[in-house]
Order: C-alpha cells, then sequence, then structure tokens
C-alpha cells in the first residue's frame, strides 16, 4: 500500500472507531481526550470533540483551542445532553465533566490542525485535534 493510502485508510478507520478507542488504559479515570479526530458533517459521529475532565472539587476549568498560529479560535463549553438538561457526569460523585468543542457553532472552522489546551486544577492537558472536512 502506498504511503498516502495508508494514511488515508488510517483517518478512514479512525473516524468511524468509538471514542473509546481513543482513551489509553493508564488515561482511564483521569482526564482524557475523547476523541481527537472530529468530522462535523452532522451525522452524529464524531461531530465534536469532547475532553473528559477529572475535576473531583468541582473547581473552575479553563478549556481553549488554537489554531497553530497560537491565536484562541474558540472555548470549550460542558458537554449539554441532547434534551437540554444539566451538563454530563460521567458517574454519580460527579467528579468526571464532558467539555465539547463544536467546530460548526458560531464561526465554521476550516478543516485542519488545532491545539487544545485545558486547564484544571490539578494539572494543564495539551494535545492536538484534526478537523476533516
Amino acid at each position: 500500500m502506498k504511503p498516502c493510502k495508508a494514511v488515508l485508510s488510517l483517518l478512514a478507520a479512525l473516524a468511524l472507531a468509538p471514542a473509546a478507542a481513543f482513551c489509553s488504559a493508564s488515561a482511564l479515570g483521569r482526564s482524557v481526550a475523547l476523541n481527537r479526530l472530529v468530522t462535523p458533517n452532522s451525522d452524529g459521529r464524531n461531530d465534536t470533540f469532547i475532553f473528559r475532565c477529572y475535576n473531583p472539587r468541582d473547581a473552575a476549568v479553563d478549556a481553549k483551542i488554537y489554531d497553530l498560529a497560537g491565536r484562541e479560535v474558540a472555548q470549550m463549553r460542558l458537554k449539554q445532553r441532547s434534551n437540554g438538561t444539566p451538563p454530563v457526569q460521567d458517574n454519580s460523585s460527579g467528579e468526571f465533566y464532558d467539555l465539547e468543542w463544536d467546530p460548526n457553532r458560531g464561526e465554521k472552522y476550516p478543516g485542519g490542525v488545532y491545539v487544545y489546551q485545558v486547564r484544571t486544577e490539578e494539572q494543564v492537558y495539551k494535545g492536538t485535534v484534526v478537523i476533516i472536512r
């Protein structure tokens, strides 16, 4: 298989993989990016970037998205349930919150690589997210 075709095959497989496939065993139980490949085409699969944030003391969390030039392009928000009820919590103790960035909300962001930064009371999490349009 040619390198370019291999990359496209990998990207296609990642887009169809469940979000849990992006979590390493060591990251489970703490903050983790659930999906780093976003295909915002309104098909209900990987339309948004989700970061599961460990926040046992319900402290302030600052979550931002930057372009590769270092400009802030968006703030992540607490993910709302589809019926508009309060933000999703992963367990009954309320220690986990899902932060979400929807590249179709407001300005439509072009495909490409973006950087996320989530600051919690415990530490700063950084990584990349790819939008494929």
